[in-house]
């Protein structure tokens, strides 16, 4: 049995539509279960009854040697596969497909498109917007941002930019305590006020210079432990000795909301 180390690591190699060929080692219930297809991998493939003909007659049998496309891969360790050959797929495949999957990537990695899907399904739910809420925010908040300006420029090192100045005045001041499992790393509390990084303007500084972005200070995450900044397109960057990139402001905020990571720029 392959262990969870192992299959993340396999898995962040796959891409949706990549191709595969393997051999149907088992049909345990023709026309209600699906098939199970070895790969020569440490896990196995399995192509899901809902992508088979309706007629049982149309189903690979146990041995035949086919091209599969990968069409899933989540948290349990197994490929879920699409079959090639139009023989084997149900009828309707295009139609259903278009329903069941509208938009759906193709040629991307998995984790990046298992957690693209995780996060739609969280929007969609309003979890974003009601943990803002919840923490203060809502549709047209204004906050005054002068003191933040003040507090920060007052060193010489840094100066609050347009980008920083509309986050503020909208997000300024709001504190997300929570915790918990998130869709790729944990969820972790978060505060929105600059003020917290006071006697920091140096490394807020250096990183701008290094990185060629102007990264003004916007907050904190996990209590102290990182800053937050942003830079003058609005994207939102976890700063530490090294710096991550969470993508504009309402894309970088579901992140920080949801748990997803940010994407590394560079370190020390």
């Amino acid at each position: 049995m392959i262990s969870p180390g192992e299959w993340e690591r396999v898995r962040s190699g796959l891409r949706l539509g990549q191709r595969m060929v393997g051999r149907v080692a088992k049909v345990p219930t023709p026309g209600a279960t699906g098939i199970f297809v070895e790969l020569g991998l440490d896990v196995g493939g399995f192509v899901d009854v809902l992508l088979l003909p309706v007629d049982v007659g149309r189903w690979p049998s146990v041995g035949t040697v086919a091209e599969f496309e990968l069409w899933w891969a989540g948290l349990r360790p197994q490929i879920r596969l699409k079959p090639v050959d139009p023989r084997h797929l149900r009828e309707d495949f295009a139609t259903w497909a278009a329903e069941a999957r509208p938009h759906w990537p193709e040629d991307v990695p998995v984790d990046e498109a298992w957690v693209d899907a995780a996060a739609t399904a969280l929007r969609a739910a309003g979890e974003v917007d009601r943990t803002l809420a919840a923490a203060g925010w809502h549709p047209g908040r204004q906050v005054p941002v002068r003191r933040w300006r003040e507090l920060l420029e007052a060193s010489g090192h840094l100066r609050m930019h347009a980008a920083a100045a509309r986050f503020l005045a909208e997000f300024g001041g709001l504190e997300v305590g929570h915790g918990g499992p998130g869709v790729n790393v944990a969820r972790t509390a978060f505060h929105l006020d600059p003020e917290l990084a006071v006697g920091e303007e140096e490394r807020f500084a250096d990183w701008s210079e290094r990185l060629g972005r102007d990264l003004f200070p916007i907050g904190e995450l996990d209590h102290g432990r990182f800053f937050l900044a942003v830079d003058a397109t609005g994207e939102i960057c976890l700063v530490e000795t090294w710096v991550e990139s969470y993508g504009p402001f309402r894309q970088g905020l579901e992140k920080l909301v949801l748990g997803i990571k940010g994407r590394r720029l560079d370190r020390t």
